[in-house]
């Protein structure tokens, strides 16, 4: 098996090393080959693989067994990656990542492309929609919804019949209480608790969350996408 990984940096190298130690879980191997628009060409620092080449050549490497892995987290970042690469590549081929430390209970339903990492757990009757990053040591509990692109940081927890909008990102150690939803493209910051609903386009922080002017949401920084889709994070303040 191999597998075609969008991205190079750390979050990218983490879901890469997931893809390996499931296959190892099987009896089997795989060949990771990364692809970034910003990291030069050559072998990774961690053994992983090496990178070979920009975004745009990875389509002439997806034939055969070949499958595309999401090594990026940023949702607004993964849906300019996947509008790029939708024309070049079948949707069948994208692999969802899901770590063998992860726990996935009964009736738990995951799109593809998406990544469920180490120490992840994922109760009963979830459903988990495409392009979902569900970091380290997440929780999920029973009946909830997490919507295309979102993203959820290392350790953030969802209690019950939580729903996470499309592209919203909660960030490391987030909480949201029993059956409360976040909006699309909603941001909580790190350590955020959320016991109410909170609308989509916001950036919310705080114990309890409160959403954060406009002025003030850009202490978070700002991120483009430049001409071949690389990542870049801008300091606004």
């Amino acid at each position: 098996m191999r597998y075609l990984v969008v991205g190079a940096a750390g979050h990218a190298q983490e879901v890469a090393w997931s893809a390996a130690e499931a296959a190892r879980a099987q009896g089997g191997a795989c060949e990771l080959l990364f692809f970034d628009d910003a990291v030069p060409p050559g072998p990774l620092a961690s053994g992983l693989g090496a990178v070979v080449g920009r975004l745009d050549d990875l389509p002439a490497h997806a034939h055969g067994d070949a499958r595309v892995v999401l090594g990026i987290a940023l949702p607004r970042i993964k849906a300019e990656v996947i509008r790029r690469l939708a024309p070049h590549i079948d949707g069948d081929r994208w692999a969802t990542v899901v770590h063998p430390g992860a726990t996935i209970g009964p009736n738990v339903d995951l799109g593809r492309g998406c990544y469920i990492g180490a120490g992840a757990i994922l109760t009963v009757d979830v459903r988990i929609a495409p392009f979902v990053t569900i970091n380290l040591h997440c929780q999920v509990a029973h009946d909830g919804q997490v919507e295309e692109l979102a993203t959820l940081h290392p350790g953030a927890r969802l209690s019950g019949r939580v729903t996470i909008g499309v592209g919203s990102e909660l960030g490391a150690g987030a909480v949201v209480a029993p059956g409360v939803t976040i909006g699309a493209w909603a941001r909580l910051g790190a350590g955020c608790v959320a016991v109410r609903p909170l609308a989509g386009g916001r950036t919310y922080v705080g114990v309890p969350a409160r959403a954060l002017p406009a002025s003030s949401a850009r202490s978070f920084g700002r991120v483009t996408v430049g001409p071949h889709g690389g990542e870049r994070k801008e300091n606004t303040a």
